[in-house]
């Protein structure tokens, strides 16, 4: 075949050293077929891979790495270089090498016609330590380097080699690095004849362990219709400023619509403003008229009140001439009266009965005394002197000198009650409050509760209340005393009567008394001053040793904390039973609360062990003892001072003569004065009976008559002046009102506002009414004027609503979401709507013409090509195959129109009459997107349409809707997208020639029928990848042949095997064949060298060689 004339390189050994469980070997391959046979596990899979690293220059590994037996494989490079044994317990790896070492694998290529040899390898220096592995890649000319990279018994460490190729080479004879990418672009580059360095790694992992879970038609697509790199930057750009634009346009149109929803709400809005404008105006309006309406009443009443108030003044006129002429009359008798002498004792008898009338006081007052004082016999601590005092002033024999001394003996005896008095009341106060502060802690006692000191409970009540704040918890703070219990009630005193105030800390949990005592330091210091709080955190962290015999021995206590406490109280106090065992402590104590401390003997303190007991329950029942008997001895003493208090309140309550002694003389002068008055008065009053008779009596009766009708025009008068007096002010008040009411008129007319149709419309309004009453008509407009109000604040929250909503879709407005007015939001309408728009139009007409341009140049004619160079490919392919024989069958690719939705854009495409005209765009929105020329508008348009908005990526997308764009543009960019692939067998009949396409019916075929159709797309990729299809003429660098299939015929009987390594040896390959020593005899007669692997120990890998006659030999003498 003509390929075979090409130049292509061969690879002649395969140098490996250190490498898993080889320490060295040189494989020496034949350049057509090899075969590698052994054992499972006998070590081929250890060379293929190593031959892998350096084809991919990759030493990681994990993804190709002994892969052909397990595709979880999770074989690393330091496992292949050390030589993993196994691994023990505990992961424990033991390796064949121990001790720092360097490993080489190294690749040698021949010249298929010069002969000129050159090496590809990499060199590691691994650190057994840490496994620490150093790297360095090569190339040089010439066949491996004399030794096999090896000095004397070692191998070549990176370093030394670097150092060989720079002295035995020319600078371009040789290269290094150890930076795997740099050295893989020079290896597909140039070394192995420019290979697609993406391409060609993937085709060759894929194809050693030749399982094939792809599909078939995806296999032929991804691996025969190689990717081209088309560029769509310049079209992807002219398509996005495009679709800005249009995207401009239409933001345009959406704003300019909202604007307008604005404008016309705003046109709602300002209709209801007009409405409340005209109720306003009439409400208005209506007041003027009802004030008018009211002024001119006033004026009517005020009228009346005049006519009136001359009425009843000339009636005041009347009456008082009448009054003047009675008062004559009455003066006029009493001169006639006076003539007589009877007027004279009439005066005297008046000033002799009010006489008697003080007098009588006196006597009233002086009869009282006299009664008061009767009460100081009852008193036992007056004197009998006082007491025959008090009967003279009863009987009015006293004199001013026994008055003094009486007065003085009374005030004494009241000093003396009023100083009882107060000092009774005082001890009463103070008993009765200690007394309910011993019911009170009774009460708590037969409730089960402990009565502590008040300002304890305060204080614990104050932290816990500061702590809940604090901590957003409750956190309990509790007293010693309810923490701890007594085992024996002998020391019970001892124990109660040595803690005294200390059974009264309180106590917060370790974790918290940092917060406790800083709410501590807060308190009020002269309130609070013998609380304390515990440090348990610092008590509990200490070691608080108890001697023995001490007394907190005897002391239960539930928490560590708590128990430390009392430990440090009670831990050095010894319990004694006399007094030379207390002399023989430090501290001691005895059950009879004799305590010994600093060299002193002294008694404990009894309230501490008996008021104030508050240990466990037998302290309260104690207590209550103690406290029932204190509050009996307290009641008794209480009424007793209650007794004392009320006598002395009795005494103060009496008479005690607080006057002068001159007041009390002159009422017992008074007294005696009293009955000459009364003889005087009897004997004016005979007098005066005497002249009664005659005339007197005549005028006496005259003179009543003219004091009877005084008082009556007197009356009169009153209720004359009284109405003259209501009148004025009744016309004061109503000028008044008129005043005000007139100025609030042409204050309201003058702040009358309305347009002229607000003024015509009151005018229509008004006369439907011929008498109209503005009360009600004012009620009517005032619940007009609400609704309208309503329904204005309705209207103009929806405007503030489709406002708002439009500023959070442009939040580049700063425009007011409140405001009544509408001028910035008509203005950007109107400018929208005549500039901006226009100028997006024509922007985007430009874009249109440009992303057409860029459409027809970058990516419809790159697409178009790139399927006809397909079409090329899959002839050229067709060509090779075509006439190789793989047994009774023939297979050819097929390459054609995607049958999915796809392929309506392969028409589009492929169509010859596509002709695109950009210059004959219009601006216009329609016109934009045609593409084509007329006879293809009808057809392709709408197509092109939904293919370019593909490539329009979204604005404000999120990441989800970026990656599922930037995959659609990928895929629509490839023109593979717009192909079907197919893989055809082709059966030649007697009658007839029949094609059947695999892709469906490979599933359905035995082994070796399913395997034959991927073997032929797997060696067609191969053949693209080396270029073997082009012809001898074309210039090109010579390439690698070699293919590696690892348990590649496992399903295919001797015949099938033949025939696909006959299509390999056809194809120009240069072929590694990977199989178990079961299959071998299908192999032996169609390979031209076999490799012989065992791995007996699983630590040591041996290979032999045999040329295809050798090995037939040996087999035939096994026989």
């Amino acid at each position: 075949m003509e390929q075979q004339t090409q130049a292509y390189k061969i690879f002649t050994r395969i140098g490996l050293n250190n490498w898993h469980y080889i320490d060295r070997k040189v494989l020496h391959l034949n350049e057509s077929i090899n075969f590698f046979t052994g054992h499972s596990g006998s070590g081929k899979s250890t060379v293929i891979d190593a031959m892998q690293i350096v084809l991919y220059a990759n030493t990681d590994g994990r993804g190709f790495f002994n892969k052909a037996a397990a595709d979880d494989s999770d074989r690393s490079l330091i496992e292949y270089l050390r030589g993993m044994i196994n691994i023990g317990e505990n992961n424990q790896v033991s390796y064949r090498r121990n001790k720092n070492f360097s490993s080489t694998i190294v690749l040698e290529m021949k010249h298929s016609i010069t002969g000129e040899k050159e090496c590809i390898g990499v060199a590691f220096d691994v650190e057994t330590a840490t496994n620490e592995i150093g790297r360095l890649f090569f190339w040089h000319k010439g066949s491996m380097l004399p030794g096999d990279y090896r000095m004397e018994d070692r191998t070549m460490t990176t370093g030394e080699l670097r150092d060989y190729l720079q002295k035995h080479f020319e600078r371009e004879e040789y290269f290094y690095t150890s930076n795997n990418e740099r050295f893989r672009r020079n290896l597909y580059d140039v070394y192995l004849g420019g290979l697609d360095m993406e391409k060609f790694p993937r085709l060759f992992k894929r194809a050693i362990p030749f399982r094939m879970n792809i599909r078939l038609e995806d296999f032929v697509k991804e691996y025969i219709c190689m990717e081209q790199d088309i560029q769509i930057d310049d079209m992807q750009e002219s398509v996005r400023l495009y679709g800005q634009m249009c995207r401009k346009i239409e933001a345009a149109m959406v704003e300019i619509g909202e604007l307008t929803r604005i404008g016309e709400q705003y046109g709602v809005f300002m209709e209801k403003k007009d409405q409340l404008a005209a109720c306003v105006y009439r409400r208005e309006k209506l007041r003027i008229l009802e004030l008018r309406e009211e002024i001119e009443k006033l004026q009517d009443q005020m009228g009346l009140w005049k006519g009136d108030l001359e009425e009843q003044r000339r009636r005041e006129t009347e009456q008082k001439t009448l009054e003047t002429d009675l008062e004559n009359q009455y003066h006029e008798i009493n001169i006639q009266l006076t003539d007589t002498g009877y007027a004279l004792l009439e005066e005297k008898l008046r000033n002799a009965e009010d006489a008697l009338e003080r007098l009588k006081r006196s006597e009233e007052k002086w009869d009282q005394l006299a009664d008061k004082l009767d009460a100081w016999e009852q008193v036992e601590t007056v004197s009998n002197d006082t007491l025959n005092r008090i009967e003279k002033l009863q009987a009015g024999k006293i004199t001013g000198e026994e008055l003094e001394i009486l007065k003085k003996a009374l005030a004494e005896a009241h000093q003396e009650a009023d100083q009882e008095q107060r000092e009774a009341a005082s001890e009463i106060r103070v008993l009765a409050k200690e007394s309910k502060s011993i019911q009170n802690q009774l009460e708590e006692l037969y409730a089960g509760k402990t009565s502590y000191p008040r300002e304890l409970t305060q204080a614990r009540s104050e932290i816990e209340k500061e702590l809940y704040s604090r901590l957003g918890k409750r956190v309990p703070v509790r007293i010693l005393a309810d923490l701890l219990e007594i085992r024996d009630e002998r020391w019970r005193n001892a124990i109660e009567g040595y803690l005294a105030w200390n059974k009264l800390a309180l106590i917060v949990e370790p974790r918290y008394v940092k917060e406790a005592m800083e709410i501590y330091e807060t308190l009020d210091p002269k309130k609070f001053w013998r609380v304390s709080v515990v440090d348990t955190e610092r008590v509990v962290s200490e070691e608080q040793r108890v001697k023995p015999g001490a007394l907190a021995e005897e002391v239960k206590a539930g928490e560590d904390y708590v128990r430390a406490f009392v430990n440090f109280l009670l831990g050095n106090v010894i319990k004694c039973e006399s007094i030379d065992e207390l002399r023989r402590c430090r501290i001691g104590v005895t059950e009879d609360c004799r305590l010994y401390q600093n060299y002193q003997l002294r008694r404990l303190n009894p309230d501490n062990y008996t008021k104030f007991a508050y240990i466990g329950e037998k302290s309260k029942q104690q207590r209550q003892k103690e406290l029932t008997a204190q509050l009996e001895k307290l009641n008794r003493r209480l009424e007793t001072f209650r007794g004392t208090e009320e006598e002395a309140r009795k005494i103060l309550n009496l008479e005690y003569l607080s006057d002068t002694v001159e007041e009390y003389q002159n009422l017992l002068r008074d007294k005696k004065e009293k009955q000459q008055k009364e003889k005087e008065r009897l004997r004016l009053q005979e007098q005066m009976e005497e002249l009664n008779s005659g005339i007197v009596e005549t005028l006496k009766k005259k003179r009543s008559e003219i004091l009877e009708h005084q008082n009556a025009v007197k009356e009169e008068l009153e209720k004359v002046r009284r109405q003259i007096w209501e009148k004025e002010r009744a016309l004061e008040s109503g000028n008044n009102s008129l005043v005000e009411k007139n100025g609030d008129l042409i204050q309201m007319e003058r702040e009358l506002r309305g347009s002229e149709q607000d003024a015509q419309l009151f005018a229509e309004y008004l006369k439907e009414y011929r008498n109209p009453r503005y009360g009600k008509l004012l009620e009517e407009t005032e619940k007009t004027i609400e609704e309208t109000e309503e329904e204005c604040e309705r209207q103009k929250s929806r405007l503030v609503e489709v406002r708002t909503d439009y500023l959070k879709n442009h939040p580049q407005r700063d425009f007011s979401a409140s405001t009544e007015e509408n001028g910035d939001y008509e203005k950007l309408l109107k400018e929208l709507q005549c500039g901006e728009l226009e100028t997006y139009r024509e922007k985007a007409g430009e874009q249109a013409r440009a992303a057409v341009e860029h459409f027809k140049e970058d990516f419809i004619y790159k697409i178009r090509s790139a399927i006809r160079e397909a079409y090329v490919r899959r002839d050229e392919l067709n060509r090779i195959i075509r006439n190789l024989d793989f047994g009774k069958d023939r297979y050819q690719f097929r390459i054609g129109r995607n049958k999915g939705r796809d392929g309506e854009f392969y028409d589009m495409f492929m169509d010859e009459d596509l002709n695109i005209d950009p210059s004959t765009l219009s601006t216009s929105m329609n016109h934009q997107m045609n593409l084509f020329s007329m006879n293809h508008e009808s057809k392709y348009g709408s197509l092109m349409n939904d293919l370019i908005r593909l490539f329009i990526p979204p604005e404000n997308a999120t990441a989800a809707e970026l990656e599922e764009s930037r995959k659609n543009m990928e895929k629509y960019a490839d023109y593979r997208t717009y192909l079907s692939f197919e893989m055809e067998q082709i059966v030649e009949g007697d009658e007839q020639r029949l094609v059947i396409g695999l892709s469906k019916m490979i599933k359905k075929n035995s082994g070796g029928e399913g395997q034959n159709p991927l073997y032929i797309a797997l060696l067609a990729s191969f053949a693209q990848a080396y270029r073997i299809n082009l012809s001898a003429r074309a210039s090109r660098r010579p390439a690698i042949r070699l293919v590696v299939l690892d348990e590649a015929f496992s399903k295919m009987d001797a015949e099938k095997v033949a025939s696909c390594i006959d299509l390999i040896r056809s194809l120009g390959f240069q072929a590694i064949i990977s199989a178990t020593n079961d299959k071998i005899q299908n192999y032996i007669e169609n390979v031209d060298k076999t490799f012989v692997y065992a791995n007996p120990n699983k630590k040591s890998i041996s290979i032999q060689e045999f040329e295809k006659k050798e090995f037939g030999e040996l087999v035939t003498e096994e026989e």
